[in-house]
């Protein structure tokens, strides 16, 4: 009478170790998660401003370059006066 009793028991402590297992497992992966989303929600941010950033470079960049142009052609100008 006390082997269907042990086994009883036995079921009961494995359903109990793989609840607390299970429990454990969806608590890490909730972590995880949160993790992984923060670290994308920065991730995106820093590449935003990285972009941002580089559009004003570049904008400042182009008018320097037009403003050189400029110059360039005024002494081409200038040179092609002298010659004629």
């Amino acid at each position: 009478a006390s082997s269907p009793r042990l086994g009883v028991r036995a079921m009961a402590m494995l359903r109990q170790n793989f609840q607390s297992f299970l429990t454990g497992g969806v608590v890490a992966l909730a972590f995880g998660y949160y993790r992984v989303h923060q670290d994308i929600y920065v991730a995106a941010g820093a590449v935003d401003a990285r972009i941002e950033a580089l559009g004003s470079e570049t904008v400042s960049s182009v008018a320097a370059m037009q403003k050189r142009v400029k110059a360039l052609e005024q002494e081409v100008a200038a040179l092609k006066a002298l010659k004629g």
